[in-house]
């Protein structure tokens, strides 16, 4: 699972929910015993989640390969946009390397947080 097919892993992701799922309360304790404070939990894995699972449903094209190189194993250094590998519209993609989500899954992913989770800071 993971790396040059990337298939989700069904155990990494079932850790990932019972993590989140640990923390949360963990986290309203620490607002309680530290007055004054504020910590947020901010869930960016379900969002990006459905992005990868359902990419159409968002107006993507590509979740399983990112847009700069082969999309399988690249990241950050070894891309860029004068690559010839790159994609010509990396809007359509999720993923801008094989780890880091595009632009335009930021701002989808960033919308997410603000309509669910803003009221966390007031």
């Amino acid at each position: 699972n993971g790396g040059l097919l990337r298939d989700c892993s069904a155990e990494e992701n079932e850790d990932a929910i019972i993590y989140n799922n640990k923390l949360r309360p963990e986290l309203k304790s620490l607002n309680q015993k530290l007055p004054g404070s504020r910590v947020v939990h901010l869930d960016i894995y379900t969002p990006l989640l459905n992005l990868i699972r359902n990419p159409s449903r968002y107006g993507f094209e590509v979740a399983d390969r990112g847009c700069c190189g082969s999309g399988k194993i690249e990241v950050i250094a070894l891309c860029s946009r004068f690559d010839i590998r790159t994609c010509t519209d990396a809007s359509k993609y999720v993923f801008w390397d094989s780890f880091h989500p595009t632009e335009t899954a930021y701002k989808y992913l960033v919308n997410v947080l603000i309509k669910t989770s803003i009221n966390e800071f007031y």
